[in-house]
């Protein structure tokens, strides 16, 4: 029962995520980037101090380091997601995004030398099968957006690589409350510099959209990952969060009238099955049980 809670609210998390996209891309019009993630993490940093503020332990400078890492790998896979959305679609952000799985064994080599399987190039290898067929047949290929998002993926890999190796060595909360705090003065500092604060127009649904991503994208998110993921083995959490793409996809088209080609969809299933690939071979290969 205790794995079951977890795994839905797990799933709840992917799908919070997966509603991220299209607020996104409907918000670049009107926020400039660099300020729309200052924004979001300014009032998930400020509920969290709120909340475990009398929780904190900086205990060495080591875990100022590591939070400070922590929260550069964060600043930049927001920020790269943020402005690819700009001239991409929400749906192909998502998709994009989702390599970020696949990338992971290769920053873990490059971080701690933890060999790269064979399932993992095959998993890259089909997924770029996919993501030809989702940017090529009916339009021009890969766009501008398109390879700012395959940064963002980079970014996220070397951040789950960090959270795994810090976590095991500094207090979880403060190494969260560095995170935010360095992302809310990143992103605002670099908006400072070269965006336009008087450009923002603060109507009815652009702070609905912020609070979504301050409150739920940002702040519960991060406490129901850091608190359930443990109660599940990693291969179902991994097969969890492959729902956010088709999630995203699903509400993009839905709320902000996205469409894609028969080709596209069939470049975004065989994404999708890539990953599930990367992640699953193992455990079939011998014979493991996922529910393990």
């Amino acid at each position: 029962m205790k794995r079951y809670k977890a795994e839905l609210l797990l799933f709840l998390t992917a799908t919070i995520w997966a509603g991220t996209f299209p607020i996104v891309k409907i918000s670049m019009a009107t926020i400039p980037p660099f300020y729309f993630v200052g924004i979001r993490f300014l009032i998930g940093a400020l509920l969290f101090t709120l909340i475990f503020f009398g929780r904190l332990k900086f205990t060495s400078p080591g875990i100022i380091k590591a939070g400070l890492l922590l929260g550069f790998f964060q600043f930049a896979g927001f920020c790269t997601q943020t402005i690819g959305m700009i001239y991409t679609t929400a749906s192909n952000s998502a998709l994009i995004t989702g390599i970020t799985i696949l990338i992971v064994p290769f920053a873990q080599y490059a971080v701690v030398k933890k060999k790269v399987h064979i399932e993992n190039w095959i998993g890259v290898a089909v997924v770029l099968a996919g993501l030809y067929l989702l940017t090529q047949p009916d339009v021009n290929g890969l766009n501008i957006g398109d390879l700012i998002t395959m940064f963002c993926a980079f970014a996220w890999a070397f951040y789950i690589i960090y959270v795994d190796v810090y976590t095991n060595k500094y207090d979880i909360i403060t190494l969260i409350f560095i995170q935010l705090w360095f992302v809310v003065i990143a992103a605002g500092g670099t908006g400072l510099i070269f965006e336009d604060f008087t450009a923002i127009a603060f109507t009815q649904n652009e702070i609905l959209s912020l609070l979504y991503m301050g409150i739920l994208a940002t702040f519960v998110t991060t406490i129901l990952l850091n608190r359930f993921q443990k109660d599940t083995t990693p291969i179902r959490a991994s097969i969890i969060y492959t729902w956010e793409q088709p999630a995203a996809v699903l509400l993009a088209v839905i709320f902000i009238n996205e469409h894609f080609s028969p080709w596209q969809l069939l470049g975004g299933g065989i994404m999708v099955a890539g990953i599930l690939f990367s992640e699953t071979y193992e455990y079939f290969r011998g014979n493991k049980k996922l529910i393990g």
